[in-house]
């Protein structure tokens, strides 16, 4: 019983990793990604140091852009039951994002003894939806 209640969330999540997979070229996932309106604001350290075109940087807020587009299209579509399920499944990925997002490197061009961090938050612009009259 509690398979069938989950299906149409493992379904949706099954859909979600077929296209995080299927990645587009280089170039695609930084124009799909400055399209997903991602701002970034440092709350430590020197974000110059960040590489902004590095591919795992631009890979990973894609990742992260499409897991966000997915949840917000689907997750009130499903019932109460399948919504805890679909959480917990895209929570999963989103923790794994977070933590290649800890391993992007930033630049050593700098050569000093004191390790190079930074501390950013990133986050997803949102414009109010237009009226109509």
């Amino acid at each position: 019983m509690s398979k069938k209640n989950n299906s149409d969330a493992i379904d949706i999540f099954s859909k979600l990793k077929k296209t995080l997979a299927a990645k587009p070229s280089l170039e695609t996932m930084y124009q799909e990604v400055r399209m997903m309106r991602f701002k970034i604001r440092p709350i430590s350290g020197d974000i110059s140091l960040l590489k902004l075109r590095d591919h795992r940087l631009i890979e990973t807020l894609w990742g992260l852009g499409k897991l966000d587009e997915v949840f917000q299209r689907e997750y009130n579509s499903l019932s109460r039951d399948q919504q805890e399920v679909f959480f917990r499944l895209i929570d999963s990925l989103y923790q794994q994002y977070q933590m290649q997002l800890n391993k992007i490197p930033v630049s050593s061009e700098y050569k000093s003894s004191i390790p190079k961090s930074v501390e950013m938050e990133i986050f997803k612009e949102i414009l109010p939806k237009k009226k109509s009259n």
